[in-house]
């Protein structure tokens, strides 16, 4: 009997996706940055991070591509939902260079989706190499976007507004306890920690350089927040 689309249809929907991911940033006609950005906006080298996540995208797909593995948890359960979120990156990208103000429910939803393959990757006995590659690029996406759906909503505020402290600290904030809740909930998952951390010290590098303290506040707090959780989450036994 033929394997249902999650696992022989749905590794080449997840293979497919992940190559149109890598592809779409040249495609899409999106730059990256602006002079204008708001303070808490991380500095653009923090970045380079998506180049890990694309990466480690493409490379868990080649490895879940052999049916023996596609066909078998936690990979068969996360085929659809992660093909979902690198088609969503490409309509990010497309959005932010066409309509800017779409960027934020686009991301809100590739967030929400990352957080359940996630838990669906950490709560899932698997081998090594699952692990690192599903799990760690899985967990990579999910932290970054854990804070960068904030930023994303503080690039979009208008110039006086953004230029403040109240609103730009309040979006930060959210950003701090969305990812320490979560770091919590995948029991300090490590490459959710790690991206979740180095949008923090992003934002906490580029509020510092600004002068704006306060805000270098409450995205220094949130990183101590994510590393105290890292290190005092209940781990699930393997």
């Amino acid at each position: 009997m033929a394997a249902p689309l999650p696992g022989r249809r749905g590794r080449w929907l997840l293979l497919g996706t992940a190559l149109a991911q890598a592809a779409s940033p040249p495609l899409a006609g999106f730059e990256q940055g602006s002079g204008s950005d708001p303070v808490v906006v991380p500095p653009g080298p923090f970045f380079a991070i998506w180049g890990l996540v694309v990466l480690g995208c493409l490379a868990a797909a080649v490895h879940g591509l052999p049916l023996r593995r596609a066909t078998t948890d936690p990979w068969r359960r996360v085929q659809v939902p992660l093909s979902t979120v690198q088609a969503g990156f490409v309509l990010w990208l497309v959005a932010a260079a066409q309509a800017p103000v779409l960027t934020v429910p686009v991301f809100a939803g590739m967030l929400a989706t990352l957080l359940l393959c996630l838990r669906l990757v950490v709560r899932t006995p698997a081998d090594r190499w699952t692990r690192v590659l599903l799990g760690g690029s899985v967990g990579l996406y999910a932290g970054w976007a854990s804070a960068a759906v904030w930023v994303n909503a503080a690039t979009l505020l208008p110039d006086r507004v953004g230029d403040g402290t109240v609103v730009p600290g309040l979006l930060l904030a959210g950003a701090a306890l969305t990812a320490a809740v979560v770091a919590w909930r995948v029991q300090g998952q490590p490459a959710y920690v790690l991206a979740a951390g180095w949008a923090l010290l992003g934002a906490l590098v580029s509020s510092l350089r600004a002068g704006a303290t306060v805000l270098g506040a409450v995205a220094g707090a949130g990183l101590v927040a994510v590393a105290a959780v890292a290190v005092l989450a209940p781990r699930r036994p393997t």
